[in-house]
């Protein structure tokens, strides 16, 4: 029985259509929820699927479990993120214009993929990549090249002398990195102020604290 639900997902997936991509797009939103509710340890597939308006025999056409719901709900994200990073960190922009570009464009990714990413921040991204999945080894260094792209635009910055800092670019990095993912809190894009207001908010007290000299 099992086999035969993994080979019907998998043909499934292979067929496609905006249908499936309908149904599947409404679980990941329904788990999403559950799981910022409920947290991902006390979720399970009854509540996603009661909250996708389907039976739970419907949601195992979709996935094999909670599990692989949340990390395709996930992976594209981050990766996107991480891309974005490196794209910026790559640029021939000054630090300061990276710094600003970066956090404008992680809020919009956060708005964007509300709330999945925020689900990933809330859950504790090194307790749900301790395993050894190649999916979970995938995020870790993804986590790490997104890191490393931020401390790079810090530390060109650090030595161009258009920042400074008391710590190293690594400490800086960490300070802005959960000053922006602790926003899974409170932010929604739905009500309160929008992405790019926030953004612009975070990105002038981080640039205002960092700069050398201020006009």
């Amino acid at each position: 029985m099992v086999q035969v639900l993994s080979d019907r997902r998998s043909n499934a997936r292979s067929a496609g259509g905006e249908e499936y991509e309908k149904r599947r797009k409404a679980i990941l939103l329904a788990a999403a929820s559950i799981f910022r509710e409920k947290g991902y340890a006390a979720a399970n597939g009854d509540d996603i699927a009661k909250k996708a308006g389907m039976d739970r025999a419907s949601l195992y056409y979709y996935y094999a479990g909670k599990q692989e719901i949340f990390r395709d709900m996930v992976g594209e994200a981050v990766t996107d993120n991480v891309l974005m990073a490196e794209q910026i960190a790559g640029s021939t922009d000054v630090p300061e214009r990276q710094l600003r570009r970066l956090i404008e464009g992680l809020f919009s990714s956060y708005s964007r993929h509300f709330p999945y990413l925020f689900v990933f921040v809330q859950e504790e991204m090194t307790r749900l990549t301790k395993d050894k999945s190649a999916w979970s080894a995938t995020m870790r260094r993804l986590d790490k090249r997104f890191d490393d792209a931020i401390i790079k635009i810090i530390q060109t910055g650090v030595d161009a002398g258009s920042f400074t800092i008391r710590g190293d670019a690594r400490l800086a990095a960490v300070g802005i990195i959960g000053m922006c993912n602790w926003s899974h809190r409170w932010f929604d894009p739905n009500r309160g102020h929008d992405g790019a207001m926030i953004a612009a908010t975070f990105s002038d007290l981080v640039l205002k604290g960092m700069i050398s000299r201020l006009d």
